[in-house]
């Protein structure tokens, strides 16, 4: 398994090899005095409902998270695509006729932020599951728990405007979208922002001048994809090209590599994080990407990346050795490429 870094103001690409049997967590990296620094985690997917949900009811906020929250806490930033609303439906996570229609209860906020989980991306095919209200609900609820949220929102004027978000002197810009919604009904993409170029690209143009870092959150492809969709890849060309610095994907429910592109990244898949799909053996295995910028002379780069391999599930464990480990790296490494 091989993983790539850039040093900061070299033009050519570093590789890093390791023995992934040998895939220990290594600390992560400090600046020279006076240099920001800014250590940035992104997760698949979180699905706060169903049985999820119901454990949230009984009171322990934390489980999801129970055993990756000291390594998320170790992160500036940390970003996933919540798949799921989090509003109050009488004690309800999933539809009791249609498994594919669920909501996480009100607490699931609190479990993010406990978690350290700061953002999230809203934009994906379950933001209206439970209609409006909800998805109204679950931007309030996230809001009061000091959770930033992207990809939704209340008025179709600022649904493709930028989250920006300011840490350690760096100015990031997150945008999300998504390509497909539960419904036939387009009125969705008044309130959810929808994965259109003649719109995305001139605003990311825009922000670029002002952001040191942009990132694009798309929620599309096809679910169990073999590899990455050519629909996901030619969007994830078409932000970069407009001035995005990562390309993060969703939807699949399965990952697959890291694409390097003259030192932008895109990710066509983060796959599960917590997602309890037991089907399917890569529906249980993913990975986090670790991504640190670094700002030296105004310019800010990206210094270094890694990927993290990740058990999925109600309760998911990042895996840093063994067989396990092992196979989900060798499984990067063959989508991987470097542009």
């Amino acid at each position: 398994m091989a993983w790539l870094g850039l040093a900061a103001g070299v033009s050519f690409v570093i590789l890093f090899f390791y023995r992934p049997d040998a895939n220990e967590r290594s600390p992560l990296p400090h600046g020279a005095a006076n240099t920001p620094i800014v250590r940035f985690l992104a997760l698949g997917d979180i699905n706060l409902g169903r049985e999820a949900g119901q454990r949230l009811f009984r009171g322990d906020t934390l489980f999801p998270f129970e055993n990756v929250v000291s390594t998320l806490r170790e992160y500036d930033l940390v970003f996933g695509n919540l798949e799921s609303q989090l509003s109050n439906q009488d004690g309800e996570t999933q539809h009791p006729d249609n498994n594919y229609i669920f909501t996480g209860p009100p607490a699931g906020a609190a479990s993010l932020h406990r978690a350290g989980i700061n953002i999230v991306s809203t934009a994906n095919n379950h933001a209206l599951d439970y209609g409006r209200a909800g998805l109204a609900e679950t931007i309030r609820h996230l809001r009061e728990s000091g959770v930033k949220s992207v990809g939704t929102s209340e008025s179709p004027d600022s649904l493709f405007c930028p989250l920006l978000v300011v840490e350690n002197n760096i100015v990031f810009a997150f945008f999300a979208c998504t390509e497909i919604m539960n419904t036939a009904d387009r009125s969705w993409r008044n309130v959810v922002c929808h994965a259109d170029t003649t719109v995305l690209l001139p605003e990311i143009r825009f922000w670029k001048d002002s952001a040191d870092v942009v990132i694009v959150s798309y929620h599309g492809g096809t679910e169990y994809g073999e590899a990455a969709s050519p629909g996901t890849l030619w969007f994830a060309g078409c932000v970069l090209a407009a001035g995005a610095d990562v390309f993060l994907g969703h939807h699949p429910h399965v990952s697959y590599g890291i694409i390097e592109d003259h030192g932008r990244l895109i990710v066509p898949s983060l796959g599960n994080f917590v997602f309890l799909q037991p089907q399917r053996y890569w529906t249980q295995r993913s990975f986090a990407i670790e991504i640190v910028f670094e700002k030296v002379g105004g310019r800010t780069s990206l210094r270094n990346y890694r990927p993290l391999p990740v058990r999925c599930g109600l309760q998911p464990e990042f895996l840093s050795q063994g067989e396990e480990s092992t196979i989900i790296a060798q499984r990067i490494q063959s989508f991987s490429r470097v542009m």
